[in-house]
């Protein structure tokens, strides 16, 4: 192999434990390159393709591969597409030493994934400026290898931390859930020591709250609130006289009703000392008002009342009818069923009824056969089939009554008075008729 003049810097620094690999079928070429790189690097050589493969995987594994093109039974090209085809040597340097030097050849050898090309015969300082070039870079490429390593690693390391951290932190969270709801559960306990119905009435109450609030398009969180304030909704009756705790809101005289009507405020001032339980409290404070702005403690109106105040108000609403809390004797589903409907828009969100009906339980043959009448056409003997209350909120008569002309006279006094109609339900037929 001819050499050209060797004019490289000997001041260069080279990496002393850098390896080559120096493959090629001619021994006269395998010894210049050797004495050009010998005193700067460790050498290792190769006399054919199929030897290279080998000597690739062998320690001291090189870091650096010159290899001739032109060799039989296995060229250079085919010996790099095997490499490149092996994960292990991959990413492994290769630069082409070749007597030819058409442009051609040197594009195809780079577009086999050669990183340089070096034509013959060879120029020391050339052979070794373009080797410390790829050493560099390999080391430069190692280096981030390395830090991706260790940055995984790292990764790997902070994210099981993290997720160690996460763990603990929703099981204290668990742990804090689990009190909260014991303490509301706790919290209702005691109103259901003054009395079982409050207990039960709460809980059926809660339970189909929280399906009309999930109807409605609530988040579980929103749904959840709800269901903690009807939960909770009468506890402010705790401190009510056994008297009053017992007797239907109908049959109660107006220093009772003053009294009556304090419960909400009672409950949501108690609650609301409890900062988790801030806006639940205002659900409980406002779930007596009314649609059409009637209501107490505040009388608000449509959408200023709290949305699970109005699911609350309607669903409390038909537990105290079919139980008679509300009145003077229970009334049937099918009733309790039409007094909602007749409330729409007056006393209840609408859109709370449309949602709660299709979840109402009640059997269609629990029917009465009745009919609405003004007090101005009531006859004598007829039979009331509901509570006739005034218009302000109080009992005129109670249902079952047979109407007596001394009845009637007084109702439409009661409707002149109000200057509105009362809802009058009666018997089609009077009694003795």
């Amino acid at each position: 192999m001819d050499v050209k003049p060797d004019t490289a810097d000997a001041k260069t620094p080279d990496r002393a434990d850098a390896t080559i690999l120096v493959v090629d079928d001619e021994p006269a070429n395998l010894g210049v390159l050797n004495a050009v790189l010998q005193p700067h690097f460790r050498v290792r050589v190769a006399r054919s393709g199929a030897e290279a493969l080998r000597a690739v995987l062998g320690a001291p594994r090189p870091d650096l591969v010159l290899l001739d093109v032109m060799m039989p039974a296995m060229d250079g090209h085919a010996v790099l597409a095997r490499l490149r085809e092996d994960a292990a040597t991959r990413d492994l340097p290769v630069i082409f030493v070749t007597a030819m030097d058409s442009m051609e050849n040197e594009q195809q050898g780079l577009e086999l994934g050669a990183v340089d090309y070096i034509t013959k015969p060879i120029n020391p300082a050339i052979v070794l400026a373009r080797v410390r070039t790829q050493l560099e870079l390999k080391a430069a490429h190692d280096r981030l290898s390395d830090q991706n390593a260790r940055l995984e690693v790292l990764v790997t390391q902070r994210t099981e931390a993290l997720n160690e951290a996460l763990e603990k932190a929703e099981a204290a969270h668990a742990a804090v859930k689990k009190a909260y709801f014991g303490t509301l559960m706790a919290i209702s306990a005691l109103a259901e020591l003054r009395g079982a119905s409050i207990g039960e009435h709460s809980r059926r109450v809660a339970d189909l709250s929280r399906q009309v609030a999930g109807a409605l398009g609530m988040s579980d969180a929103e749904a959840q609130n709800v269901f903690v304030a009807a939960l909770l909704h009468d506890i402010g009756k705790i401190g009510f006289p056994d008297a009053l705790l017992m007797k239907p809101v109908n049959a109660m005289n107006a220093e009772q009703l003053s009294l009556y009507r304090q419960h909400p405020a009672l409950a949501a001032d108690a609650l609301a000392r409890i900062d988790s339980l801030a806006e639940i409290a205002e659900i409980i404070r406002h779930h007596h008002e009314r649609y059409d702005g009637l209501g107490f403690p505040s009388g608000m109106s449509g959408f200023e009342i709290p949305l699970g105040a109005r699911i609350i108000a309607a669903v409390s609403d038909y537990d105290d009818f079919i139980s008679g809390a509300q009145t003077t004797a229970p009334m049937s589903k099918k009733e309790s069923r039409r007094h909602l409907l007749e409330g729409r828009g007056h006393r209840y969100d609408p859109a709370v009824i449309e949602r709660l009906q299709p979840l109402l339980d009640f059997d269609e043959t629990d029917t009465i056969d009745e009919i609405r009448v003004n007090a101005g056409h009531l006859q004598e003997g007829m039979v009331l089939t509901r509570d006739v209350m005034h218009p302000d909120g109080f009992l005129l008569l109670s249902k079952g009554k047979v109407m007596t002309r001394r009845m009637i006279d007084e109702l439409a006094s009661a409707e002149r008075s109000a200057g509105r109609r009362t809802e009058i339900y009666v018997l089609p037929q009077r009694v003795g008729h």
